[in-house]
């Protein structure tokens, strides 16, 4: 090799690494330091609530190609595709379905990792083979090693905390409605607060903290109606800026 080719600076994606993990985590191993924590896919999900954040967190990581394989739909309650990704379906059946699940995400997953790809060139080495630093996708706790990802994953996953909650006044509705500009990117659904305030079956629902139906009617009205959204977000969002492995965004990086 040349010392001109020993001393051109050499460009490696450690961000690649980072999605690589997220991903892993999302469909094997998952990760209960996420707030919400993420259950995996192939142990199947303990609650719909462990199934709702997971969909939103598969969004993210998956660059919304997660509805590829899992379309809202597959995810209401008394879906037969949900029934068998809750855990408590142990059947011979549940598996196999959990399995083929997987490995068809794991396809989409790939999807993500080829379109992020061109994108991910953050750390150069000099001449000397230094680099500013290396980073651990084990620490990385920005999906896709990404800020603006990590802010909208948290963006997304408080508004399904709040909604979830429900609320106490009309008031409240009206204020998260408002809220979603920055977890959808700005693709919140035109029309929606008169579309919640409209309908009495839904206000009631939303206004309603304690029982199991309401919930139940939210959990819906988030896959259905928000979940969309969100997906279009994490499709649609182009984070340039980076990080090293604390989490800290390097200013040299930004983009």
């Amino acid at each position: 090799m040349s010392d001109a080719a020993d001393v051109k600076a050499r460009t490696t994606r450690p961000a690649l690494d980072v999605l690589d993990r997220d991903q892993d985590r999302l469909l094997y191993t998952g990760d209960p330091k996420r707030d919400p924590p993420i259950e995996p896919l192939s142990g199947g999900f303990s609650t719909y609530w462990a199934a709702l954040t997971w969909y939103q967190a598969a969004g993210i990581r998956t660059l919304g190609h997660v509805e590829d394989v899992l379309e809202p739909s597959d995810m209401m309650p008394l879906s037969s595709v949900l029934e068998y990704l809750l855990n408590a379906r142990g059947s011979p059946e549940g598996r196999y379905v959990r399995l083929r699940t997987v490995e068809g995400l794991s396809d989409a997953c790939d999807l993500a990792y080829k379109e992020f790809r061109e994108r991910a060139n953050e750390r150069v080495e000099d001449e000397q083979g230094e680099s500013w630093k290396d980073v651990d996708p084990e620490s990385e706790r920005n999906p896709l090693m990404r800020p603006a990802f990590r802010r909208l994953d948290r963006s997304q996953a408080g508004a399904l905390i709040q909604l979830w909650s429900g609320f106490e006044t009309r008031e409240d509705v009206g204020r998260w409605v408002r809220s979603l500009a920055a977890p959808t990117n700005g693709e919140t659904p035109e029309g929606l607060l008169n579309a919640i305030v409209s309908s009495p079956t839904l206000l009631d629902a939303m206004l309603d903290t304690d029982s199991r139906g309401a919930k139940l009617t939210r959990y819906r009205f988030a896959v259905g109606t928000v979940m969309p959204s969100f997906l279009a977000a994490a499709r649609t969002l182009n984070g340039g800026e980076r990080t090293d492995s604390s989490g800290e965004t390097h200013e040299a990086w930004n983009s």
